[in-house]
């Protein structure tokens, strides 16, 4: 995960262990490895047009309000699969996910349409995702 690093450009702070521990509690899920690496680099981490939520922490309570559980737990679209926990969106209604199995979320990143309910396997893992993102934006600029 240390290598995509360079690809995420913020000044945002990281996470705790403590802090990211409580949340799994709070959503009943244990998060990927790659997933808590990514947020004791950076919190609420921007990744292309997707902004995956972030993890309220006490010292940044103001602009981590709108965190992981709340998205999970007050403010979810009610035809989503209890098994899915939403990590991020892109401003459209869309959701980013894993799965949760047994307690714990795989590593494969899902894509959940809000329009059509349909949810598509988006990336193998999160560093996966961030590499086809930025491969993506990339193309993009090239244009």
């Amino acid at each position: 995960m240390q290598n995509v690093r360079y690809l995420i450009e913020t000044k945002k702070p990281s996470v705790d262990e403590s802090a990211i521990k409580l949340t799994e509690e709070k959503l009943g899920a244990i998060f990927p490895e790659q997933y808590k690496e990514l947020f004791k680099l950076i919190n609420n981490p921007e990744i292309g047009e997707w902004i995956l939520f972030p993890i309220k922490t006490p010292k940044n309570v103001k602009k981590t309000w709108d965190d992981v559980v709340r998205q999970n737990k007050e403010v979810r679209d009610e035809r989503m699969s209890e098994d899915l926990i939403a990590i991020g969106d892109d401003g459209s209604g869309d959701k980013l996910c894993y799965k949760k199995i047994n307690g714990k979320m795989g590593d494969t990143i899902y894509l959940w349409d809000h329009e059509t309910t349909e949810l598509d396997e988006y990336a193998p893992s999160l560093e996966e995702f961030i590499i086809l993102i930025s491969e993506e934006n990339d193309d993009f600029d090239e244009e």
